[in-house]
């Protein structure tokens, strides 16, 4: 017995000591000094404006119609800090003037980026609700005199994990453009593949087609207040920044591949429908901008479109989700006097 466990704490030990040598090495890599600095010991300090929507549309494939809700995007102001592959941003909701003509949307929104060297996650979840139709006038009767078609009952929740690993992470900087702790001095790019998680429901009171479509067979005629939608995928794309005189930059990334999952129908006062069915998914985003060692100013733009086909037959949905960044940064350098503030045993640095 005594042997057993002395030979397991053994193996225990060996195992950790293996799993954060290669942790560290997975996550961590040397960068190429020419293409871009890390700006050690720089604490980013930044003011942005952010603007974020949630969309979603309904598709009968057969009658080539589309429904499409549209959510009244709202935009915020805020502070926010970077340091290393930390970021931290908090900003508060300004009044959206366009109320009065899209209808109010209620929204809690979060998301979050982790961007390591060679790993950068992202993390999605949203719940909004009041929606307009964005194409009143092309799929509605003329009852809506010219306004459009407002749902305050419909209410659609999104939660999304997706990541991707960078290749050519010593000379490609994703944290360059999008946390603004670096700054990319020649142009480079790199292949990125990756998998995503994606989850999604849309309710409502009473059916989310509108009572006076203007096709009354579309989706062969079925009424439906809720919809689910659950899938796992894989991304393969490319990113890359392109730079001009050291200082002026632009990115763009795009990641598309095929899900796996299943979706759901409840039919008003009918049991639910479901099947398994192969989708698609595209992440997309791009930033330009001027950086250098102490200042960045940007735009940044990133979202998340998502399809699969219904339980219905000739009928799918597409869900899309993002948000538009404008902001300004400055670094600061700070004293350490430690080279690691985190335990030893993690396989990150900060």
């Amino acid at each position: 017995m005594i042997r057993f466990i002395i030979i397991f704490f053994l193996s225990f030990f060996a195992y950790q000591s293996f799993s954060q040598d290669f942790l560290k090495n997975f996550l961590n890599d040397d960068n190429d000094s020419t293409y871009y600095d890390e700006l050690e010991n720089l604490l980013t300090v930044k003011i942005f404006s952010a603007r974020k929507f949630s969309d979603f549309e309904l598709n009968d494939n057969l009658l080539d119609k589309t429904i499409n809700y549209r959510s009244n995007p709202s935009s915020s102001v805020g502070l926010g800090v970077s340091y290393k592959w930390l970021n931290v941003n908090l900003g508060i909701g300004l009044k959206n003037p366009s109320d009065s003509i899209y209808g109010i949307t209620n929204r809690i929104d979060l998301q979050a980026q982790i961007n390591l060297r060679k790993l950068t996650l992202n993390f999605y979840s949203g719940r909004y609700r009041g929606f307009y139709l964005q194409n009143t006038n092309d799929i509605l009767t003329n009852e809506n005199n010219g306004e459009y078609y407002y749902r305050e009952d419909i209410q659609n929740m999104t939660f999304g994990v997706s990541s991707y690993y960078v290749f050519n992470s010593s000379r490609y900087s994703n944290r360059a453009t999008f946390l603004q702790n670096e700054w990319q001095k020649k142009s480079a790019g790199s292949f990125i593949a990756g998998g995503n998680l994606f989850y999604n429901s849309v309710q409502a009171d009473s059916s989310i087609i509108p009572s006076n479509i203007i096709i009354d067979t579309i989706f062969n005629g079925v009424k439906f207040d809720r919809t689910g939608y659950f899938a796992l995928g894989g991304n393969i794309g490319y990113a890359t920044t392109l730079v001009l005189w050291e200082h002026w930059f632009f990115n763009f990334t795009i990641l598309a591949g095929l899900s796996s999952g299943i979706t759901t129908v409840y039919p008003e006062n009918e049991s639910r429908i479901s099947a398994y069915r192969l989708g698609a998914t595209i992440l997309n985003s791009f930033g330009i901008g001027y950086n250098s060692k102490r200042f960045y100013a940007g735009l940044t733009y990133s979202n998340m479109v998502a399809n699969s086909p219904l339980p219905i037959e000739n009928t799918g949905m597409g869900f899309n989700v993002g948000k538009v960044n404008f902001l300004f940064a400055y670094r600061f350098k700070i004293k350490r006097k430690s080279n690691n503030i985190l335990p030893e045993w993690m396989p990150l640095k900060l």
